[in-house]
């Protein structure tokens, strides 16, 4: 179940961060998740005590600088990158969800520094809160609601919900976006899911007329012969790139709009080892564009 949002009205902010953080994949002994290419999504699963999420979502917008750094340090924002942020958040976001397989909530904290997002989940043990996960994304290539296109809630298999993460990244001619899908599991969150969501190459050096090539694929839950599972949807076609102008919103439309053929794989819900796992099974190929 999800509740009702609590988002806090971005501060005015200029800024120009030219930073590459690194976090940390170490985790403790029993690492939840199996590894993965997560692309731009920087993780780790570093539990760690936390304050309640009010509390740090009022100090990551405080007007002092040192609760603003120590808040930022429990977000699990490295030290060596505090000295250059020197403005508050332009944006902080709080969202509580159950992601496991009870009605128990945790916190999910996003904070947007641009270029920089990060973010982390926290459950409570015992009536105290712990951090559990955080992660970042160098979201530098990204245009619109970035933090709630960062981090949001969807609902999931089972009855419950799970934690979608998109992180992008590119160089010349080319841009990357990858979905990673979550859910807590004895207070521990584990990766159940993750793809390449979109992907466009547009080869300035190649002999014109430029082409672009462009992947788009998205996730939607089903419920098959009252297994639960979802769908991954996937479409590839090629557009001049003289048709690729315009904000970024507008060439997300342009590239569902040039979509002809799509595919679908079923993947049904594994609730004893608590992942996806491809199934064998036919759908029909129902496309659903994302929203995002």
């Amino acid at each position: 179940m999800v509740s009702s949002p609590i988002i806090f009205l971005p501060c005015t902010v200029a800024m120009s961060l030219a930073l590459s953080f690194s976090f940390s994949s170490s985790a403790q002994a029993s690492e939840p998740n199996p590894k993965a290419d997560l692309g731009s999504i920087e993780l780790s699963y570093i539990h760690l005590p936390w304050p309640t999420p009010e509390s740090l979502t009022k100090s990551l917008q405080a007007d002092d600088d040192q609760t603003r750094i120590r808040a930022l340090v429990r977000m699990g924002v490295p030290e060596e990158g505090l000295a250059k942020i020197d403005e508050k958040p332009s944006e902080v976001q709080l969202l509580y969800a159950s992601l496991g397989t009870n009605d128990a909530q945790q916190a999910i904290v996003a904070v947007r520094i641009a270029p920089m997002l990060f973010g982390a989940v926290a459950t409570q043990e015992r009536g105290v809160w712990h951090r559990i996960a955080n992660f970042s994304c160098w979201c530098k290539y990204e245009a619109g609601d970035l933090i709630g296109n960062f981090v949001h809630v969807e609902a999931g298999p089972d009855g419950g919900s799970e934690l979608v993460i998109h992180a992008s990244g590119g160089g010349t001619g080319v841009y990357t976006q990858n979905e990673a899908r979550f859910r807590c599991y004895h207070r521990e969150l584990h990766l159940v899911f993750s793809f390449t969501s979109r992907f466009r190459s547009c080869d300035p050096t190649a002999p014109g007329p430029t082409q672009c090539h462009v992947k788009r694929r998205w996730f939607y839950p089903i419920d098959r012969d009252s297994i639960p599972g979802s769908v991954l949807v996937e479409s590839h076609f090629n557009f001049p790139a003289t048709d690729f102008s315009g904000v970024p919103s507008e060439r997300r439309d342009l590239e569902l709009s040039h979509a002809k053929t799509f595919s679908c794989t079923v993947f049904t819900w594994d609730k004893e080892k608590f992942v996806y796992k491809e199934s064998s099974a036919s759908s029909p190929c129902k496309p659903q564009p994302p929203t995002q």
